[in-house]
């Protein structure tokens, strides 16, 4: 029911889940925590002025918010309840977004549901620089999650 998902598509985000490699390089060292139905890792694309931020994925393959089981669409947000704590905390951020999106019209590019959680700082234009996006090396994600892993560990 509302499906983009091309025939045959390789889903990178189940590969994140599944501990498998994306072309042929790991990204595991990006993976904050896992619990038996989300995976939080730092975003493999960043938006300059949002560097580290937070997405949480089913680790079942769920397209979008539609087909989502309830009990998934649960944890979800409560794990993105504990990573903007983590944000405020780990980061010093003077506040969190989120943002989920569904479908082409809605901006969704990658066929399978995540939840994106944002540092904010004052005067960041997150939502005005929309073209102002990167990908980083796992070299420069890596300390993001590093951190985020500490804090949680510690919990």
């Amino acid at each position: 029911m509302y499906s983009h998902e091309p025939k045959n598509y390789d889903c990178p985000l189940c590969h994140i889940a599944n501990n498998e490699p994306i072309k042929g390089e790991s990204q595991e060292s990006t993976v904050i925590y896992r619990t038996d139905l989300v995976t939080v890792f730092i975003a493999g694309r960043w938006w300059r002025s949002a560097p580290g931020h937070v997405i949480i994925i089913p680790n079942a393959h769920h397209e979008n918010i539609y087909e989502l089981p309830d009990d998934i669409g649960h944890a979800i947000f409560e794990e993105s309840k504990k990573v903007a704590i983590a944000l405020k905390e780990v980061y010093k951020c003077d506040g969190v977004s989120t943002r989920q999106h569904n479908e082409p019209a809605g901006n969704q590019d990658v066929w399978h549901l995540h939840l994106h959680v944002y540092p904010r700082t004052e005067g960041d234009e997150l939502y005005v620089r929309h073209n102002d996006t990167y990908w980083p090396a796992l070299s420069e994600k890596e300390p993001y999650a590093k951190k985020l892993r500490e804090y949680f560990n510690s919990k």
